[in-house]
């Protein structure tokens, strides 16, 4: 007879959804210190008559600040014996190279893919309130798991707040 932990790994598929990413909370004073950079590198353009620049600067600090403050959309997630589905979209298993399971509870809960594709290949994927070792039973099913280390990029966002 099987237990219900083995019952749900041999599920089908499972399906949540998550927000795209988890939006921090930011203060006036967060948005300071790259005003703040943002002035002194337009008065840099301008003493040095460099208009591109200082155009350049002005729309780099308007990304920001309108990136910084955008609500994340819901997506839907799921992963069944076809592969891994999102925002619409089916990654075949035969895509992909391997996942990994980050978990660091309460602030890390995702599985990071790793897909064949040369330039951005790595897949992060909220779990919400999934649970972590059931969806990494049923993938190892599927895909080899391989340790896959945080991008620079990705540790500087999550220090600065986004």
């Amino acid at each position: 007879m099987k237990t219900n932990k083995e019952e749900s790994v041999e599920l089908k598929e499972f399906e949540w959804e998550a927000p795209e990413f988890e939006k921090k909370e930011k203060t006036k004073s967060w948005f300071f210190i790259p005003a703040i950079i943002t002035i002194i590198l337009g008065i840099i353009a301008l003493f040095t008559e460099n208009i591109l620049f200082l155009i350049f600067v002005v729309l780099a600090f308007v990304t920001f600040y309108m990136y910084a403050n955008k609500e994340p959309r819901i997506i839907k997630f799921k992963i069944d014996e076809k592969g891994i589905e999102f925002d619409n979209r089916l990654h075949e298993f035969g895509d992909l190279r391997s996942f990994w399971v980050f978990y660091a509870p309460p602030e890390e809960k995702e599985i990071s893919l790793r897909s064949k594709k040369t330039f951005f290949p790595y897949i992060r994927i909220p779990l919400a309130e999934q649970d972590p070792n059931e969806i990494r039973k049923y993938l190892l099913k599927f895909l080899p798991e391989k340790r896959h280390r945080e991008s620079i990029i990705d540790i500087i966002m999550r220090r600065i707040g986004f």
